[in-house]
C-alpha cells in the first residue's frame, strides 16, 4: 500500500493554517518527502508520528523558502544520511541557506544528489522519478514519482505547462498548485504560477484519477469537476489529510 500525507498545502501567502509545501509519500519500505517548507518537522510528528530518521529521500522542486526552509530544522535531528535530490541551483541555494543560518555543519547529514533540468531515474528498486523543467521564476522542476506501481505527479510551482501534464497523464494522483486567483490570471507567466481558471484545462490535459489542488493564494479556491469529467475525483486536501492507494 502507498499512502500520501499532505503535511502542508499552502504557500508563503496562504492562510498560515494551511502550512507550507510538504507532501509525504509512504511506501511499504520507502519514505519520500516532496519539498519541505517551514513547519515540516512539526507536521511529520503531528500528522504521521514518524521520526525524520525514517525519511529516505527529500525531493526539492526549487529553492523558494516555502519549499525548503523546513530542511535545516530537519537536519538538526538527523542521525543518518538523508538523500536530497534537486537541481544544481537548488542545492547551491540550500548550501547558502545553511551557511546563513550558521548550521553549515549539518550539511554533513545530507547526501546531495544533483539532477539535470529534465530526466528519468530509478532511485531505488520499485521507485522511479521522472521530471521536467517547471515554468517558474527561478530554476524549478515538476516531478512524477512512481512507487509500487502508483503514479504520483507533483507540479511544485509552475505556470500552465503542457510538458509536465504530458508526463503526468493518467496519474493515480495529480497534486497541482493553483496559486493565481480569479481576476489575476494575466499574471501567471510573470509570477510562474497556475491560475484557478486553468483548472479545467489542467484536468483535461492530464486526465488523472484524482486531482488535489494545493498552494493556495489566500484561501482554498472553489473548484468542481461537474463540467469536466466524471471519471476524475477532486480531493481538497488539508494539513494532515491522507490518501491511500
Amino acid at each position: 500500500m502507498v499512502e500520501v500525507v499532505f503535511l502542508g498545502v499552502g504557500g508563503w501567502l496562504s492562510n498560515p493554517l494551511y502550512g507550507q509545501s510538504g507532501i509525504l509519500v509512504l511506501g511499504s519500505d520507502k519514505t519520500i518527502l516532496l519539498d519541505a517548507g517551514e513547519g515540516t518537522l512539526e507536521r511529520l510528528h503531528k500528522c504521521v508520528k514518524i521520526d525524520v530518521n525514517d525519511l529516505d529521500y527529500v525531493i526539492l522542486t526549487h529553492s523558494h523558502g516555502d519549499h525548503v526552509l523546513g530542511l535545516p530544522t530537519i537536519a538538526q535531528h538527523l542521525r543518518h544520511q538523508l538523500k536530497v535530490v534537486g537541481l544544481r541551483e537548488t542545492l547551491e541555494d540550500l548550501r547558502k541557506i545553511f551557511e546563513a543560518l550558521h548550521v553549515v555543519n549539518k550539511l554533513q547529514q545530507l547526501t546531495l544528489k544533483e539532477i539535470l533540468p529534465e530526466g528519468l531515474e530509478e532511485l531505488e528498486s520499485g521507485v522511479r522519478l521522472k521530471w521536467v523543467r517547471a515554468k517558474h521564476v527561478i530554476p524549478s522542476i515538476s516531478v512524477v514519482l512512481e512507487i509500487e506501481n502508483v503514479k504520483i505527479a507533483y507540479s511544485g510551482d509552475t505556470s500552465y505547462n503542457p510538458e509536465f501534464l504530458d508526463i503526468a497523464k493518467h496519474a493515480d494522483l495529480l497534486i497541482h498548485e493553483f496559486s493565481i486567483p480569479q481576476g489575476m490570471q494575466d499574471l501567471t507567466e510573470v509570477l510562474g504560477h497556475t491560475a484557478v481558471t486553468d483548472f479545467e484545462r489542467v484536468v483535461r490535459a492530464s486526465k488523472p484519477k484524482r486531482i488535489a489542488p494545493i498552494h493556495y493564494y489566500l484561501e482554498a479556491p472553489k473548484l468542481n469537476l461537474e463540467s469536466i469529467c466524471n471519471n476524475v475525483e477532486l480531493v481538497i486536501p488539508t494539513p494532515c489529510s491522507k490518501l491511500s492507494f
